[in-house]
């Protein structure tokens, strides 16, 4: 009997410790990988789930009551002591009662006679949802093919656009009249919940000093980096081996770059603000044909040197032209922390000192 408690014991700790992002990855209809990562976190932060038999039914529309559901659990709304928005089809008996409740006094949806709880929520309407939510600002004259000023929630559609949450349709149509399905959306929400604005780049007042293994010459070498000047495009570095005090030839530092040129240098195409999720696909023209940029995570814990960075924004970075992923490891206002080509520490970062 002893020896079972101790089996029952090990199983419920091994359970316990086992990733929720595994949870998300066994889902067996998800299909679509550009969409992945906006899931998975989504159900890591306890804000989706799934079905029963290991399904999420992507391709289902996503309902008003569900919608309510998740922004609730994303912004963490109270649904004690709420006030009743006194729709006629949502009584205090209805399930979703208290979410429903809970966004129409945040004034996420309007107060009217009925909600249609179980009505599926159009692409416009998403928008304008959104965009209260999360009071999301800025507008560019994107342009989408069937998106005029006409449109119900053009504005709230453009400030998705603006704020790289969606992109669209082959084409250029948007599709504002068409209910969105629970892939879509729950990419949207988890991107709108790590928007951010970082600074990518390595700070100019400091030295930086890597750990680099070259995979030329499979050698480990220890690296300065010292900010020389800005070329009027980018920031160069003049790089040295600590060992030697040997000069290499300067570096172009990139991490941050909107590579609008064709002759601008950058290693990552990343427009801001950055949020979870794909922001560049392989299929996408332009001189970044053939790559995928994938940010993974804006809030990561991560060790490099002898320093545990928290807030750590990675980046991966695939191409239909090599075998090799890059992945990087970014924190705010200080730069790149850490790079992997596979499995492979290529730099680590060690220590910066003030000039």
């Amino acid at each position: 009997m002893r020896n079972i408690l101790k089996l029952v014991c090990l199983i419920l700790i091994t359970i316990g410790l086992i990733p929720k992002e595994v949870q998300a990855a066994s889902f067996k209809d998800l299909t679509d990988d550009t969409l992945m990562t906006e899931i998975h976190y989504l159900v890591e932060q306890d804000i989706v789930k799934g079905y029963s038999n290991q399904l999420f039914k992507p391709n289902a529309y996503v309902t008003k009551a569900q919608v309510a559901v998740m922004l609730t659990r994303a912004l963490g709304l109270n649904t004690i002591n709420i006030e009743n928005p006194h729709y006629q089809d949502v009584t205090t008996a209805n399930q979703y009662y208290k979410e429903i409740a809970a966004v129409q006094n945040k004034g996420i949806f309007d107060a009217a006679h009925t909600f249609n709880p179980d009505a599926p929520i159009t692409r416009g309407e998403m928008a304008i949802v959104l965009n209260r939510a999360f009071q999301l600002k800025g507008s560019d004259p994107y342009y989408f093919t069937d998106v005029t000023e006409q449109t119900r929630g053009y504005k709230e559609i453009l400030t998705l656009a603006h704020n790289h949450l969606i992109r669209g349709y082959e084409g250029g149509a948007f599709k504002p009249n068409d209910p969105v399905t629970r892939a879509h959306f729950s990419a949207f929400l988890a991107r709108a919940l790590t928007l951010s604005k970082p600074n990518l780049l390595k700070d100019p007042a400091f030295v930086y000093t890597y750990a680099h293994y070259s995979l030329s010459d499979n050698k480990r070498y220890t690296l300065s980096y010292q900010y020389e000047q800005h070329d009027g495009k980018n920031d160069v570095w003049t790089v040295k081996n600590v060992s030697t005090g040997q000069s290499l030839a300067d570096e172009l530092l990139y991490g941050q770059a909107i590579a609008s040129e064709a002759n601008t240098h950058y290693d990552l195409y990343m427009e801001l603000p950055l949020r979870i999720g794909v922001i560049l696909h392989e299929d996408d023209p332009g001189v970044t044909a053939g790559e995928r940029v994938t940010v993974k995570s804006t809030n990561s814990t991560v060790q490099a040197g002898e320093v545990q960075y928290t807030g750590v924004i990675i980046v991966e970075k695939r191409s239909k032209f090599s075998d090799v992923i890059k992945t990087y490891y970014f924190v705010d206002e200080i730069g790149l922390i850490k790079e992997l080509h596979n499995d492979i520490v290529v730099f680590e970062l060690l220590n910066r000192t003030m000039k």
